[in-house]
């Protein structure tokens, strides 16, 4: 897929002989054991002497490599093929987005490039997981896997910064840390308050009612 225009790259074999050969496409992941594609197009496989067949693999085998990564609309959800490889800056935030015919409630991703576990959730028929690209993070491609399964799902790509900028993005996920150990110590401390509170209330009662049962 390259957005705006759907496109693909095929080679015609060095031994396809002349004639009048269709193309079927079919879903993602080919079509079904012992089931053929929808014919789409056909194409014509012009005529060579046996010199020009000679020298085909060689000039085959000189061709640049096809390109893998592919290039969807960027408002499209993510990934919406192993090879649909977005851009990322450390510290960004990314939202992996699957059906549940690919994923299942709970399901955990990893990725080197992950700050941690990505654990998908949501509805039904879409579900979703949080993730946060470290900022340690160099410059590359990674990829995104299932726990437990050697598969990958999705690849996505993070972007080069400066040493300042990385800077910040620590400074910034560790004031977010910062963030929510003070809120759980506030909670802690005010929990223990109420308690306390609480107690002081009970043992008071209860003085006042041995008080009056004297």
């Amino acid at each position: 897929m390259n957005d705006p225009v759907i496109s693909a790259v095929a080679t015609v074999a060095c031994d396809a002989r002349p004639g009048v050969y269709p193309v079927e496409r079919s879903g993602p992941g080919g079509p079904t054991k012992g089931a053929k594609g929808d014919v789409w197009v056909t194409v014509k496989v012009a005529d060579i002497d046996e010199s020009e067949r000679t020298a085909c693999p060689a000039e085959v085998a000189a061709l640049p490599p096809e390109q893998q990564e592919e290039r969807w609309p960027a408002g499209d959800s993510w990934p919406q093929s192993p090879w649909d490889v977005r851009t990322f800056w450390p510290g960004e935030k990314m939202t992996p987005t699957g059906s549940d015919a690919d994923l299942g409630y709970g399901d955990t991703l990893t990725s080197p490039g992950f700050t941690g576990e990505a654990v998908m959730s949501g509805a039904k028929a879409v579900l979703t997981a949080k993730a946060v690209v470290r900022c340690d993070a160099q410059p590359g491609l990674f990829e995104v896997r299932w726990v437990g399964r050697d598969e990958v799902w999705a690849r996505y790509r993070v972007a080069p910064i400066d040493e300042v900028a990385r800077r910040a993005c620590r400074d910034q996920q560790a004031a977010l840390a910062g963030g929510q150990s003070a809120g759980r110590a506030a909670w802690l401390v005010g929990a223990a308050a109420a308690l306390a509170a609480a107690g002081a209330g009970t043992y008071v009662l209860f003085r006042r009612r041995r008080a009056a049962s004297r």
